[in-house]
């Protein structure tokens, strides 16, 4: 490819959140949070109103934003034991681009784990033209984790204003903030395009939880939203923690209810509303950093040329059903935030939204589309150019959904999710059912791909829902018992293994290597 074809390529920045519910914009309706630079983006892009996620943990979620893949596919998660074979990330939308002449800058947290060794490999770090980020979780203050002396050279403490210098510096280099960095940052070369990754820790509760309402903090983290704290609203499904024991939403020998700590503000409603102010402040702050951004981005010439895409990994209970945290198939937890910006598309006429399913293994094909860049056969989810253009296609009316971890006491679990009816089924667990445990069902690297078969061959599920969505959005009347809907259940019964083979593919096992120990909790 020549200089001037490579100088024409759109730059590409791809940002993520963490937790982040599909409710908590102002575009998409939330009452009280302020984003207005998210919903600028969303008017002068496509705001997809139905974007979902297909697997709703962090690890695997993430990893099917890069690679295109269902996690039957890719083979990672917290409980696999495993980590991706380079030449699997390699057939991510970041590598393809940069076997394109883009030039890579990642910043933030990294939850995927790459090559031999996983976190401590150094692959990423080697393969990123630019990293300014840690592996695992990152704290509200950012720099006081383990992983954050990386950070050190950053004037800010929080972690939205640190990964913004780190940012800004990827676009324009600030010799002082290189001179102090804990490892050599590059100077991004003006006559390549550019991929940057910018992955938040938020509005996850191991960010959330650690904020202390510092006086050095900004005042958005100390007093924004706590005059309207009374006012937050409790979701329509919310049910207390009592109420959640003595009328559990699920069998108790499917789960025991005994959530991790870190989602028990969600017991009480009093905890509940603070943390839903925390959120608020942490998406305020992150939409304050995109208009920023933005603003940057202008200033050096760069605006009619960047695409911005922003969403998440997965969604979040707020208390739905008495449910803490994420890891079912409800649409708490498949329900995400997708805005699509590309600038060099504004003058294409129609809708700025989109009502279509659209999946996160559709994202990196998009990426490669957007970019020019031919899509690998590895990839499966489907471009969405033609949604963003406007143009007529045919498009899916239901999509394949799964729950593969074990471990935090969480049950294996797969969906349907259709237009209007939703079906999930469950699977036994191997543990005593009155242990919460850290370790899970399947124990080694072997267990965990074979469970990606089982499933879709011979084993039967031990708990089945039903639900009909246009009467019933919030999932509270399980119809998979009542002989009205026997045929309805057996036709989604048919669905869901027609849907589970075609995530599965056809590769034997998952490209990854085996882990000698285990990673930290979602």
């Amino acid at each position: 490819m020549s200089k001037g074809q490579i100088a024409n390529k759109p730059n590409i920045i791809y940002i993520l959140g963490d937790d982040h519910r599909a409710d908590y914009l102002g575009c998409m309706g939330h009452p009280i949070v302020r984003t207005p630079n998210l919903d600028r983006l969303a008017e002068e892009g496509i705001l997809f109103t139905q974007a979902f996620c297909t697997s709703p943990a962090c690890t695997p979620s993430r990893t099917g934003h890069y690679t295109g893949q269902w996690e039957r596919k890719h083979g990672v998660n917290f409980n696999s034991n495993s980590s991706l074979m380079p030449e699997a990330w390699e057939n991510s939308f970041p590598m393809r681009l940069k076997d394109e002449g883009y030039y890579l800058g990642w910043v933030g947290k990294n939850h995927v784990p790459v090559g031999k060794g996983g976190y401590q490999s150094g692959y990423l770090e080697s393969v990123f033209d630019y990293w300014y980020g840690n592996h695992g979780h990152s704290e509200f203050y950012v720099k006081e984790t383990r992983a954050g002396a990386v950070y050190n050279n950053a004037a800010s403490d929080t972690q939205i204003e640190v990964f913004e210098e780190g940012v800004l510096n990827f676009l324009s280099h600030q010799q002082s903030f290189v001179e102090n960095g804990a490892h050599p940052l590059p100077i991004r070369p003006v006559d390549q395009p550019f991929c940057l990754c910018i992955t938040f820790n938020l509005p996850h509760d191991f960010g959330t939880e650690t904020m202390q309402l510092r006086p050095s903090d900004d005042d958005l983290y100390r007093d924004a939203y706590r005059d309207q704290i009374n006012d937050m609203p409790l979701p329509t499904s919310y049910r207390s923690y009592d109420e959640s024991v003595h009328d559990p939403k699920l069998p108790h020998y499917l789960y025991s209810n005994r959530r991790i700590v870190q989602y028990d503000y969600v017991k009480l409603p009093r905890y509940l509303k603070e943390r839903q102010v925390r959120t608020c402040q942490v998406v305020s702050g992150m939409d304050g950093m995109i208009g920023r951004l933005r603003a940057e981005l202008k200033h050096l010439g760069l605006s009619e040329n960047t695409i911005i895409i922003f969403s998440t990994d997965h969604g979040l209970h707020h208390g739905e059903h008495g449910l803490g945290g994420k890891c079912f198939l409800y649409e708490e937890d498949l329900h995400i935030p997708l805005i699509i910006y590309d600038p060099r598309l504004q003058q294409v006429e129609g809708k700025h939204t989109c009502e279509q399913f659209v999946l996160v293994p559709d994202l990196a094909p998009t990426v490669l589309d957007l970019a020019g860049v031919d899509i690998p056969d590895s990839m499966q989810g489907r471009s969405l150019l033609p949604l963003i253009q406007g143009n007529e296609t045919t498009w899916r009316d239901d999509f394949f959904a799964e729950q593969l971890l074990d471990i935090q006491d969480y049950p294996r679990s797969e969906c349907v999710r259709g237009k209007e009816w939703k079906y999930i089924r469950y699977f036994a667990r191997t543990v005593d059912e009155t242990y919460f445990t850290l370790d899970g069902t399947f124990g080694t690297h072997e267990n965990y791909n074979e469970s990606l078969k089982s499933t879709l061959i011979d084993e039967l599920p031990i708990y089945e829902e039903l639900y009909f969505l246009p009467e019933d959005p919030c999932e509270q009347s399980n119809l998979a018992e009542n002989p009205n809907y026997k045929n309805t259940l057996d036709s989604m019964r048919a669905r869901i293994l027609t849907l589970g083979k075609e995530a599965l593919g056809d590769s034997d096992v998952p490209l990854t290597i085996p882990l000698e120990k285990r990673y930290e909790r979602e």
